[in-house]
């Protein structure tokens, strides 16, 4: 970014980020379904700009999508310093890459932000881990251009709330409705929302209600079923977009900032 953003305290992410560790590994044993996250990825990559800040980057299996294109300059953010040193790593040879470890609640960080002129913000599989969403989403509608667009993905279906979630430190899993509603709220124009992944449903619904496992999702696949999802995800993935599923096991949201200033 033209000014570094401040870090935010040891302290701070101690507080926010309690089982940062065990997130961090849950990361790396799902960087190998690479197909999952194009997966994501196709769904939203008609709305992608060439200024994207993604929210919440993790070890950037996102924005090893995104960085195919060479006029697509990627800024990750993150307040794990863990995932921050990896993503890093990951991305030092390429010059479209910036990482950074920010704390989004930090209004100071959102202002700093915003000179950066953002046409798209992305954040998979992160609203789910905040406490204040709508907060989150104003704050998002502060930093990007008016006309820029909001890519989000999150855990769907309220009623598969479970032992998993807990585990995996989530405060809801969303229906298409609060998603958009939240988003309404929050100032953005919802265009397109849709469920993904109807496959993921019952195995889902299995452990964490019914088997009541005590341990984030990633932990619940040996590495034989990692192995099998890999390979099966890209002909999941065509049934899903085919039958435009009823529920799925996460929600995809696409929305854009309205430009005030046009005339209607």
């Amino acid at each position: 970014m033209s000014d570094s953003v401040s870090k935010p305290s040891a302290e701070t992410v101690a507080a926010k980020l309690p089982f940062e560790r065990e997130h961090l590994e849950a990361l790396q044993r799902m960087q190998t379904l690479e197909s999952y996250y194009r997966w994501g990825f196709d769904l939203v990559a008609g709305h992608l700009g060439n200024r994207v800040l993604d929210a919440g980057c993790g070890l950037g299996n996102l924005i090893a999508l995104m960085q195919a294109d060479p006029q697509r300059h990627v800024y990750g953010v993150d307040l794990s310093t863990e995932n921050v040193a990896t993503a890093t790593q990951r991305f030092k040879a390429n010059s479209n890459v910036h990482i950074e470890q920010a704390d989004l609640d930090d209004q100071d960080v959102a202002q700093r932000m915003k000179s950066e002129r953002f046409d798209t913000i992305t954040c998979f599989d992160v609203l789910e881990h905040v406490e204040q969403d709508v907060e989150l989403l104003k704050r998002f509608r502060e930093i990007i251009e008016p006309g820029g667009h909001l890519l989000i993905k999150v855990p769907a279906c309220s009623w598969l709330f479970g032992s998993v979630d807990e585990a995996s430190s989530h405060y809801r899993r969303y229906s298409l409705s609060e998603l958009r509603d939240k988003a309404t709220q929050a100032g953005w124009k919802p265009l397109k929302l849709k469920y993904m992944n109807i496959f993921g449903v019952g195995p889902y619904w299995l452990k964490s209600r019914v088997l009541r496992k005590q341990s984030n999702f990633s932990r619940t696949f040996k590495p034989w079923q990692l192995t099998l999802i890999r390979r099966l995800v890209p002909v999941l993935s065509k049934i899903d977009r085919l039958i435009g599923p009823p529920i799925g096991q996460s929600a995809i949201l696409i929305a854009v900032n309205p430009d005030e200033n046009q005339t209607l």
